[in-house]
């Protein structure tokens, strides 16, 4: 079995983390379902911090693209979102 290709880094007491987590499971419902890992600090804290580290992450939340390795941390919106998961879902030439 294969990664998912991206990875959201979260944590508690989080309101930015919590607002990405809704458009997630609210307007790109069913959009991404297996294509995002989620990996909570407080109950992966040794993944969490080795991501953290590997791409220089100091704030959550953060999606990362595993094959391109781009991140994108406190998105301003749905649309924001939705081009970063869309482009990451492309097929890489």
């Amino acid at each position: 079995m294969t990664d998912p290709p991206f990875v959201l880094l979260t944590q508690d007491h989080c309101p930015t983390c919590e607002r990405l987590e809704r458009m997630l499971a609210g307007p790109l419902k069913g959009q991404f379902i297996g294509q995002i890992e989620v990996v909570h600090r407080q109950q992966h804290p040794a993944e969490f911090e080795a991501l953290a580290r590997a791409h220089g992450l100091r704030t959550t939340p953060a999606l990362i693209h595993r094959p391109s390795r781009e991140v994108m941390t406190a998105p301003a919106g749905l649309g924001e979102v939705r081009r970063f998961l869309d482009a990451g879902t492309k097929p890489i030439p």
